[in-house]
């Protein structure tokens, strides 16, 4: 029963109930989507082998990480983290939605053996375009345009045949990558992956299209 005390308390209490509701069905959205994430990327990591641990991180289990110690060839170490969006405040959750944000799969990757070459697949012309290039030094990128308005940018010797081993899986995940890096230094690959659709198809196929992508 929500207390009486004017128009304004009244209002308040309302506004209060509404968000504790919220929260408590954001939360419970979010749970079980880790969960459902957490056992398709379970599945899909099997063919690397290796040693995983897993951990929560953030409240809630609205995100999670895995690492593999050890995984096959030509991976050596892989860090795999996925967050959820803000369900548990809906006025955030709106605003993320708005803004274009979903839930994200990041993986960190090392390779055993690194490439000499850069390449970078990111939003063609944002922000992301833009610090690279101010960050590029003595050897500058350049940039083509790829799928699904993603912009491919290129430096070193070696780089554009490797781009054109990613071409496959840019064009089939091209509308849910937020970058996609291979680059010398650790980690060697950096996949940022909105989960607006990756996750409805086996993870399997994800994982092996990048393997494909990659070589050996």
């Amino acid at each position: 029963m929500i207390p009486t005390g004017g128009p304004v308390t009244n209002v308040l209490w309302v506004i209060l109930i509404i968000l504790v509701l919220g929260f408590i069905g954001g939360s419970w959205l979010n749970r079980r989507r880790s969960k459902a994430i957490g056992i398709w990327l379970r599945s899909g990591l099997k063919p690397v082998g290796g040693q995983s641990t897993w951990k929560w991180i953030r409240g809630m289990n609205s995100a999670a990480q895995v690492t593999v110690e050890g995984a096959a060839k030509p991976y050596r170490r892989m860090e795999i983290g996925y967050f959820m969006m803000t369900r548990e405040f809906a006025p955030m959750w709106g605003y993320e939605w708005l803004r274009g944000k979903r839930d994200l799969l990041a993986a960190r990757i090392e390779l055993r053996d690194a490439p000499a070459y850069e390449v970078e697949i990111v939003p063609r012309g944002g922000k992301l375009q833009k610090t690279l290039d101010t960050n590029a030094g003595s050897q500058p990128f350049n940039w083509t345009e790829g799928p699904s308005g993603l912009g491919i940018g290129l430096r070193g010797a070696g780089a554009q045949p490797a781009a054109d081993r990613l071409r496959p899986f840019v064009e089939r995940y091209g509308p849910s990558i937020q970058r996609l890096s291979l680059r010398p230094r650790q980690p060697n690959i950096m996949l940022f992956l909105n989960l607006n659709g990756p996750e409805k198809t086996p993870a399997e196929d994800l994982v092996r299209a990048l393997r494909q992508a990659i070589g050996d």
